[in-house]
């Protein structure tokens, strides 16, 4: 499944229209949620838009803009971060695959303030090309999300969707 996540998001997903401007509520307006002096880690980073704006590192399993080329499920981070965006990234596998990759994100973060920004996708294969349908979408919901975030000792502070994405902000629980 690595694989061919990487060969679709180094070639395919390079055509298509990314800019954060078409997201309302994981876009541009996250920069004023994370703090001047809060370290963020941008799972998933494509092209690392948000490099230069805010203390962020990237990680990608591509290397169009990622600080780090690597898979969440292999990131060893060097000390620890405040926040983490996963816009659009733990979007592919099984539930196993999903609960692995949210308790790397997990261990990565620190301190009771620590947050999780999500863009999910509630299992559409939406992207308009042949070259998506090979790929396992999972199937976010709500629930899911509340589910997942109680699972690791996350609050759900804020849900919104907007008919083809899911958005949600975790808060751990002090």
């Amino acid at each position: 499944m690595r694989t061919l996540l990487k060969d679709y998001f180094s070639t395919t997903w390079l055509q298509r229209d990314r800019t954060l401007d078409q997201y309302e509520h994981s876009g541009w307006i996250l920069l004023d949620k994370i703090g001047a002096h809060e370290r963020v880690l941008d799972v998933g980073c494509g092209t690392n838009p948000f490099k230069g704006k805010i203390d962020v590192y990237g990680i990608d399993i591509t290397d169009v803009g990622a600080d780090e080329v690597v898979a969440i499920e292999d990131f060893k981070p060097k000390g620890y971060f405040d926040v983490a965006l996963c816009l659009g990234s733990i979007n592919f596998g099984t539930y196993a695959d999903i609960h692995n990759q949210i308790r790397c994100v997990d261990e990565a973060l620190c301190g009771t303030t620590a947050r999780i920004y999500w863009r999910c996708n509630p299992g559409q294969h939406d992207h308009g090309n042949d070259d998506f349908k090979g790929i396992e979408v999972f199937e976010w919901t709500e629930d899911l999300l509340r589910h997942f975030a109680t699972l690791f000792g996350y609050e759900v502070v804020d849900f919104q969707q907007d008919g083809k994405r899911l958005y949600c902000e975790w808060r751990r629980k002090s």
